[in-house]
C-alpha cells in the first residue's frame, strides 16, 4: 500500500509542473495601480538621509516630472535595473546616472547601491502591515505618515498626531 501512495505522487509530479515559488514569481512582476498593488517612488538624499515616498498611478510618465520637483541642482542618480530610467542621462538636471542590475545579483558596486531605498521600504511594509491592507485612495496619507516618521526620526505617533491636530484651523 505504501508502495503505491509513493508511485502516484511520483506520476503526479511527473503530469503537473510545479511552478517557481511565491516570492520569485513576485520580483518578477510590477505592481500597478490598476491592479490595486500602486508603485511607491522612493528618493533618499545620500548625504541628509531626507526621504519622499510617493504613490504614483502611473510611474512611467512621473518620472521626468518628479525630478524636475525634487532635484534643485545637477545630481547624480542612483537606481536600479528598471526600464523606466533609461534614459536619465539625457534629462538636463542628471549629472550622472548609475544602476546596479538585480535580475544578475548585483545589489551594490562600490557606491552605487539604492540600500536606502530598500530600507525605508522595509519600514514602509511594516508599518502598512499593521493595517491589514489599505486602499489604494488612501494609501498616499498612510505613506506621508511613515515619511514624516523616517524624517524626523520620531517612534511616537502620539507625537506625529498631536503635531497634525496642533495644525488644524
Amino acid at each position: 500500500m505504501k508502495c503505491m501512495l509513493t508511485l502516484e505522487i511520483k506520476e503526479l509530479k511527473k503530469k503537473i509542473p510545479f511552478e517557481e515559488p511565491p516570492r520569485k514569481r513576485a520580483l518578477k512582476r510590477k505592481g500597478t495601480y490598476e491592479k490595486d498593488k500602486p508603485p511607491i517612488f522612493t528618493i533618499v538624499h545620500r548625504e541628509s538621509k531626507h526621504t519622499i515616498l510617493l504613490v504614483l498611478k502611473n510611474l512611467r510618465k512621473k518620472v521626468e516630472g518628479i525630478i524636475n520637483r525634487y532635484v534643485k541642482n545637477k545630481a547624480t542618480i542612483y537606481t536600479d535595473e528598471y526600464k523606466i530610467y533609461n534614459n536619465m542621462n539625457n534629462h538636463e538636471k542628471v549629472l550622472s546616472h548609475y544602476t546596479v542590475n538585480h535580475s544578475k545579483k548585483e545589489y551594490a558596486n562600490g557606491d552605487v547601491h539604492v540600500n536606502s531605498d530598500e530600507n525605508r521600504h522595509s519600514f514602509l511594509r511594516k508599518f502598512l502591515r499593521i493595517f491589514r491592507g489599505v486602499s489604494k485612495k488612501n494609501l498616499q496619507g498612510y505613506v506621508l505618515l511613515e515619511q514624516y516618521r523616517i524624517n524626523y526620526k520620531s517612534d511616537s505617533y502620539d507625537m506625529i498626531l498631536q503635531t497634525i491636530i496642533s495644525n488644524v484651523p
